[in-house]
């Protein structure tokens, strides 16, 4: 290991080669939505080493988020999610920038939003809201990594400007625009797994990789544990 490089990511080498690690820090992800899943890929991006992390969200934690969402705690029922990410995060590493965004997302704030993003991350819970955020990292020209979870299910994949995949995923979905997680419910390990298949992703553009799932969806069943790899029609 080099010593140019901190002790702290020693355990990231070999699979993240030291070129690489240096190109996380000089590397700005966006998560749009801070709760089971973009708090997940959040605290994950800090530990890899990720330079600069834009959090955008809008809400408060209460007390149905325990069950999950990495940054809720019993103490800190009320605050401000993206308050929160920061104590904890600050923490963790507190080498990674924060920029904290009390907003929530929509496609006449996308420009201030991600301004100096490498990529984005779509932690979000509405289809349509999810269709407006790959509209606009298309228009911005960023790669979007986006996920999803209801019960013991998840999918998630890959949008680079101009390929569209979450509108040509979700197109027919748009009536039934959010709620199916509320009815199977949101169990700590589903977040937890597709948030790090979503940071898996999100490295590999990061360091110049081809992702796996660009023009593609990863279905997980953790019920049956099984996964399935789709391609996506244009």
């Amino acid at each position: 290991m080099s010593a140019r490089l901190p002790p702290r990511y020693e355990r990231n080498y070999k699979t993240i080669s030291e070129e690489d690690q240096k190109k996380l820090s000089k590397t700005t992800v966006a998560i749009v939505g801070c709760g089971g899943l973009g708090g997940t890929m959040a605290e994950e991006f800090a530990r890899l080493g990720v330079g600069k992390l834009i959090l955008v969200d809008g809400d408060t934690f209460v007390e149905s988020n325990l069950n999950r969402q990495l940054f809720s705690t019993e103490d800190n029922i009320g605050t401000k999610k993206v308050q929160a990410a920061k104590t904890r995060l600050q923490k963790v590493n507190s080498e990674v920038e924060l920029v904290l965004v009390d907003d929530w997302f929509d496609e006449d704030n996308a420009d201030t939003i991600f301004q100096g993003a490498d990529l984005v991350c779509d932690a979000l819970d509405s289809i349509q809201r999810r269709i407006d955020l790959e509209a606009s990292c298309h228009r911005l020209n960023k790669p979007l990594v986006y996920a999803g979870i209801a019960g013991w299910f998840g999918m998630m994949g890959v949008s680079f400007p101009g390929d569209y995949s979450v509108l040509r995923l979700f197109k027919d979905g748009k009536e039934n625009d959010r709620g199916v997680e509320k009815s199977w419910g949101n169990p700590a390990f589903t977040p937890w797994v597709v948030s790090s298949l979503a940071v898996a992703e999100a490295v590999k553009i990061a360091v110049g990789r081809e992702p796996a799932l660009r023009n593609s969806w990863l279905q997980a069943d953790l019920l049956f544990m099984e996964f399935e790899t789709f391609e996506i029609s244009k």
